[in-house]
């Protein structure tokens, strides 16, 4: 797969990406990749970031407050008669 590299002063990329404060001002590695050889990846972080929330409209607030006590009473109730 070809691919470029190349390394730079990151004030090149100021005006491009964004460049983290601990990267501003110091040589950094560009590398190039073609996307279509990339995009399984690509398409799964796409999928992730589109079921974020998926499910929200099913949530029931009555049932979120008896969460962390559910499981210690299906125990009792299921053992309480042995």
């Amino acid at each position: 797969m070809p691919f470029v590299r190349k390394i730079v002063n990151s004030n090149v990329l100021a005006g491009i990406i964004d460049i983290p404060e601990s990267l501003k001002n110091k040589k950094v590695e560009i590398l190039v990749f073609s996307l279509d050889d990339n995009t399984t990846a690509v398409n799964q972080i796409e999928k992730t970031k589109r079921a974020r929330g998926f499910l929200a409209k099913y949530k029931n607030a009555a049932f979120i407050e008896k969460e962390s006590t559910a499981w210690a009473e299906a125990v009792i109730e299921k053992h309480e008669h042995r």
